[in-house]
């Protein structure tokens, strides 16, 4: 595990109901993702990845190809050792630097289910608004608060 994906561990588990399980192999022969968390409280998985690239291509092939190669077999093995239920929502955060945001959203087929979090944000707790280290903070909101920007009630927005 790299410092960027420890930066990355460090945003999700700061709410204190998240557990993760970094580099999971999710299906033989393929590229795991970065980590894998689980939000029990809220019936979540979530599959994140990370890229401090200049040019993140290989990411692309990985967002676009994530329904069949993390969450199919992601789910089916949670669901067979009784992790979660059916009813848990799956989805993919990918943590990226500040410069790859509109080069990546080019090249992704469908954002369904996908947020891009700015990889610099989760890299500098300092900034963090203190509602990130509590059990409201979002992670589908597509942003990480900060403390020099203005927040309305838990839906944290950037």
């Amino acid at each position: 595990m790299d410092r960027h994906e420890e930066a990355v561990m460090q945003f999700l588990t700061a709410n204190g109901d998240t557990f993760i399980a970094p580099h999971y192999e999710v299906a033989a022969g393929w590229v795991c993702p970065s980590l894998v968390a689980l939000r029990p409280a809220r019936k979540q998985i979530w599959v994140a990845d990370v890229s401090a690239s200049g040019y993140p291509l290989g990411l692309v092939d990985r967002i676009n190809q994530r329904v069949e190669k993390w969450y199919a077999p992601l789910l089916e093995q949670l669901q067979r050792l009784q992790v979660v239920q059916g009813d848990w929502s799956i989805g993919l955060l990918i943590f990226v630097r500040d410069d790859q945001v509109e080069w990546l959203k080019g090249r992704v087929k469908d954002w369904s289910g996908v947020h891009v979090l700015s990889l610099e944000t989760a890299s500098s707790p300092w900034t963090w608004h203190s509602s990130v280290w509590t059990e409201d903070v979002d992670f589908a909101t597509g942003a990480i608060a900060r403390k020099d920007e203005v927040t309305s009630g838990p839906a944290l927005t950037h």
